[in-house]
């Protein structure tokens, strides 16, 4: 049975959307965004535990969403 990797999709979706909001975001926003995909994959690297990795993976999922709405709301307001 072939399994679909929906944590991958999930993250390739994500930071597609962090990207962009990188892209629009000013040096303040640009660090937030670095800072917070750095930290999301360091803490589980070094605090090993799969409820650590559970709350990354569901925190980047957010955070892309979030940076999904800042874009939208971005390229509206310009």
């Amino acid at each position: 049975m072939v399994q679909i990797p929906y944590d991958k999709i999930g993250l390739v979706i994500a930071l597609a959307f962090m990207v962009m909001a990188f892209r629009e975001s000013g040096l303040a926003g640009r660090i937030v965004i670095a800072g917070v995909l750095l930290m999301s994959f360091v803490l589980p690297a070094v605090f090993p535990s799969m409820a650590l990795s559970v709350i990354c993976k569901i925190g980047r999922l957010l955070f892309g969403a979030g940076c999904f709405i800042f874009w939208r709301y971005r390229n509206a307001v310009q």
